[in-house]
C-alpha cells in the first residue's frame, strides 16, 4: 500500500507503469553487473539513454555504503536521470526496512511517499520516494528500494530533477522495480 507522507499530491508515485512489452524492448536494456565480484553481482533494467559511468567499488564513508554502480543519462539534450547501486555488510541483524530508512535519513532526504514490498520469498522491504535540495538550489526527486542477501543489504536509488520528475516517474518506477541479485 502506498502512503503519502508529505501531503504533496502533485508528485506521482506510480506502482504500475502500463508499459507494453514492445515499448519495454525498444526503450530499456538489461545491465548485468559483476565488477565487485560474484557475491555482489546484480542486474538492473535501465532506459537506453543511461550508460554506466562508474562500476568500480567506491566507499561512501558518510553513509557507510560501498557504491558498486553509477549510471547516468549521457545525452545532454534529454532529461537527466542518475541511478546508483550500493551495499553494506550488516552484522547487527537490523531489518532491511529499518536499514534502508536509516540510509535515506543519513543522506538528508525528505520522505514523500513509501510503499511496502513483499518479495516472493516472503522477505519485505520498502520503496521510498524522497526530495532533497542540492548545492545549487535544485530539488532532486529520488526513489529508493532495497534488497538483502544474507548480511549484505543493497540499495538502488534512481533520481532526477523535480522539474522532470512527472514525465520520468514511470521510467524511474520501472528501474527501481526491475532489479535483483544474481
Amino acid at each position: 500500500m502506498a502512503i503519502n507522507i508529505s501531503g504533496q499530491p502533485g508528485l506521482p508515485f506510480p506502482l504500475k507503469t502500463g508499459f507494453t512489452a514492445a515499448y519495454q524492448k525498444a526503450t530499456f536494456w538489461k545491465c548485468d553487473y559483476s565488477s565487485a565480484g560474484a557475491a555482489h553481482a546484480y542486474w538492473v533494467i535501465l532506459p537506453n539513454t543511461l550508460k554506466p559511468t562508474a562500476i568500480k567499488p567506491q566507499q561512501l564513508k558518510e553513509v557507510g555504503l560501498t557504491n558498486i554502480g553509477i549510471y547516468n543519462t549521457i545525452d545532454k539534450t534529454l532529461p537527466y536521470i542518475e541511478v546508483w547501486v550500493a551495499y553494506e555488510t550488516v552484522t547487527n541483524g537490523k531489518s532491511p526496512v529499518v536499514w534502508l530508512l536509516n540510509k535515506v535519513q543519513i543522506t538528508g532526504e525528505k520522505v514523500l511517499h513509501q510503499n511496502m514490498i513483499t518479495y516472493p520469498d516472503g522477505s519485505k522491504n520498502i520503496d521510498v520516494l524522497t526530495s532533497k535540495t542540492i548545492g545549487n538550489g535544485e530539488q532532486v526527486i529520488s526513489r529508493f528500494t532495497g534488497i538483502s542477501k544474507g548480511n549484505n543489504y543493497y540499495v538502488l536509488k534512481a533520481s532526477c530533477n523535480q522539474k522532470d520528475y512527472a514525465a520520468q516517474a514511470k521510467n524511474i518506477f520501472h528501474i527501481v522495480s526491475h532489479w535483483g541479485l544474481k
